[in-house]
């Protein structure tokens, strides 16, 4: 019986330190999001800039402003005064591709971009459904 209440210790400093390992992770996450945001911006911007293309995203759209589940499908930033682009990864048949898709000031996408160097090919292999849906979410539409 005298063993009990030192197992109970020990388990109980070990749940202690996954819930500080938790609460550790998930500051660090919280406060690094600026950073984040700004490396993501950055790394996008050089990628449209190798593939020629002479869009530029500014900055981060805080997820306040836009419809209830939009901010959820990836990064939003501000491209011009009329457009903005979601940053995000489309997922198909295996294929995990970072994409932009450019949205205009009515919610219309306008494009999809890959923003890898053969992302073209990757996008040929995508079914034309697969795309709609994508377009279908990003527009708000159900």
């Amino acid at each position: 019986m005298s063993k009990l209440p030192v197992q109970l210790k020990d388990t109980a400093v070990f749940f202690c330190w996954i819930g500080g390992i938790f609460i550790i992770a998930g500051l660090c996450w919280f406060l690094t999001k600026p950073l984040r945001a700004d490396l993501l911006r950055q790394t996008v911007n050089r990628a449209w800039a190798e593939s020629g293309e002479s869009f530029r995203l500014r900055e981060p759209i805080a997820p306040g402003t836009m419809k209830p589940g939009l901010s959820r499908l990836g990064s939003w930033y501000s491209v011009d005064d009329e457009n903005r682009a979601l940053v995000f990864t489309l997922i198909a048949d295996g294929i995990f591709l970072p994409c932009t898709a450019i949205v205009d000031s009515n919610g219309k996408v306008q494009n999809i971009m890959p923003l890898i160097g053969n992302g073209e090919k990757f996008m040929n292999r995508i079914s034309p459904g697969i795309k709609q849906l994508y377009i279908r979410r990003i527009e708000g539409r159900p």
